[in-house]
Order: structure tokens, then sequence, then C-alpha cells
């Protein structure tokens, strides 16, 4: 009885044994497949659409922000071109007329 529990032990290992082989073997071909499919010259090609990607990520980040500081400055030059507020705040701090005494 221990003999045959044995050799059906061995069998199972020896399936479990195959079938990783065969899922070993069917990846690697698939990998082969994959690097066969993809030459050189489309890998320079998807580098230099990654790069252009990058550059012009780069010039709209820099148009926002040449935008953003054109902005900035106009709101300064706007706050400091109100006289309104400096008059306002010097009639709040000029002295107020006392009423004459009756």
């Amino acid at each position: 009885m221990r003999l045959l529990e044995q050799k059906i032990a061995e069998a199972k290992t020896k399936k479990d044994l195959f079938v990783a082989r065969a899922r070993s073997a069917a990846a690697s071909q698939r990998i082969r497949e994959l690097t066969d499919s993809v030459s050189t010259g489309s890998s320079f090609k998807a580098f230099e659409r990654m790069e252009e990607k990058v550059l012009a990520l780069e010039a709209q980040a820099d148009a926002l922000r040449v935008l953003e500081t054109d902005n900035l400055e106009k709101q300064f030059a706007a706050l400091e071109s109100t006289d309104d507020i400096d008059s306002q705040l010097a009639q709040l701090q000029a002295p107020v007329p006392q009423p004459l005494p009756a």
C-alpha cells in the first residue's frame, strides 16, 4: 500500500514539474515573440516620442508660469496705481475738527 502511495506522490510531483516547465516554456516563447516584434528603430522612435512629449509639457509649464507672472505684475501695478485707498486712509487719519463751544 505504501509503495502505491509513493508512486502516486511521485506521479503528482512529475505532473507538477511538467506543468511548471510547460508554463515556463510558454512564457519564454511569448517573451521572445515580443522582443522579436520590437525592432531597435521602433525603440528609438518611442524614446523620441517620449522626449517630444516631455519637451511639450515643459513648454506648457513655462508658458503658464509666464502668464501667471504677467498677471501678478498687472495686479501689483493696479494696486500701486490706486490712489483711492491712500486718500481714504489720509482722510481717516486727518484730525477731526472739534465743534466750537456755544
